[in-house]
């Protein structure tokens, strides 16, 4: 089957509405797989970000090759389809079979189960990350000629222009959302869905300082507990969708000879949510304030809490473990995990660490 130029010149010139609007993406997949008469296309990271786009008859061909491990069942094919994608080159499925090889289980075992069997893969750059825009033939429609190599090195061209201005849009919104932040105060991560750092403003950045660090592109927490609430946090943020709400809890931060935080975690969606910029959620950080000796009265009032599990509330409200809590208020530590549970009954929480947001933030009223 040949390229219809003509349609594949048309899906080019609208390719940088997809700066503006990123939504657009799968939109114009699909326009280049009719173009280039593929079965499907889809856009994969190669490196750093994730969230790969595709059309719909290749989203469940992705999702299985992911879950069954097939870059590391045919490493082989793999390992040359990015190496040739990212020096923006355009490799077809038999510039990854090697002279030596008698077999290629991608093409052979894999495709077939999803009516394919022929591949294209494009190089693109989008800020520092590599993508691929590959494109799956079935044996019906015929392999990639080798006429069609100096097409897709011209697309390719106009590919990368707009992937790096779509990298940069999404950087400037995502910067202006930021500094908006700055402006009323509040403190702002963003992270893309493997939690990677992207960005912080000033008010974050001060917060920060020694308990939060950035370590190749990562937030490392220096209070265990709050790294492993992060982890899920980030795990619950693979495989959201567009959308839904993030069911994930506030995240309390303990830190040495200063007040804990408490980070809520919202998505990110519309333009900010460019695929070569991946920002997937943005980091809420706010201080928690100490509160007054007789906020455990407003407590009480407030959610109708006897006297000793407000004035337990009132010091987890702190950031106070349970157990020094307990040890404060001279009860045990049985004693405080009852009234706690009955704490949790009457706030509708259901963890510690939501708690915590939920008095810190009834504390600065």
């Amino acid at each position: 089957m040949s390229i219809d130029i003509e349609r594949l010149q048309h899906a080019s010139m609208h390719v940088s509405d997809i700066v503006a609007d990123p939504s657009r993406w799968t939109e114009l997949l699909a326009e280049v797989a009719v173009a280039t008469g593929a079965m499907g296309a889809a856009l994969i990271p190669q490196t750093g970000s994730t969230g790969a786009l595709a059309t719909a008859h290749l989203v469940e061909c992705l999702e299985t090759y992911v879950r069954e491990s097939w870059p590391e069942q045919d490493a082989d094919s793999h390992r040359r389809a990015r190496v040739l994608n990212m020096r923006g080159e355009v490799a077809f499925d038999r510039d990854l079979v090697g002279a030596d090889d008698r077999r290629a289980p991608f093409f052979e075992e894999f495709m077939p189960r999803f009516d394919g069997r022929w591949w294209a893969g494009i190089g693109v750059r989008g800020g520092p990350d590599f993508w691929s825009l590959t494109l799956h033939r079935s044996l019906r429609q015929g392999a990639f000629e080798q006429s069609d190599r100096a097409v897709f090195r011209q697309f390719s061209l106009r590919l990368n222009e707009v992937g790096s201005l779509a990298h940069l849009a999404g950087r400037v919104a995502l910067s202006s959302v930021a500094d908006s932040f700055d402006q009323i105060g509040k403190a702002v991560v963003a992270i893309d869905e493997t939690g990677r750092f992207i960005h912080a403003n000033a008010a974050a950045r001060q917060l920060m300082r020694a308990s939060i660090l950035v370590v190749g592109e990562r937030l490392m927490f220096r209070d265990r507990h709050a790294a492993a609430e992060y982890g899920k946090v980030v795990d619950r943020l693979r495989g959201l969708r567009e959308g839904k709400t993030l069911l994930a809890p506030p995240i309390v931060v303990r830190r040495e000879n200063a007040a804990p935080l408490v980070i809520r975690t919202l998505p990110v969606d519309g333009a900010a949510k460019s695929p070569f910029l991946c920002a997937r959620a943005l980091l809420l950080l706010e201080e928690v304030v100490r509160p007054a000796r007789s906020d455990w009265q407003a407590f009480s009032r407030a959610f109708r809490l006897t006297p000793a599990e407000a004035r337990l509330a009132a010091l987890l409200a702190t950031g106070e473990t349970l157990e020094n809590a307990a040890d404060a208020l001279g009860v045990t530590k049985e004693t405080a995990r009852s009234r706690i549970k009955a704490i949790f009954q009457k706030t509708d929480t259901h963890r510690q660490a939501a708690l915590v947001a939920l008095l810190a933030s009834l504390g600065r009223r």
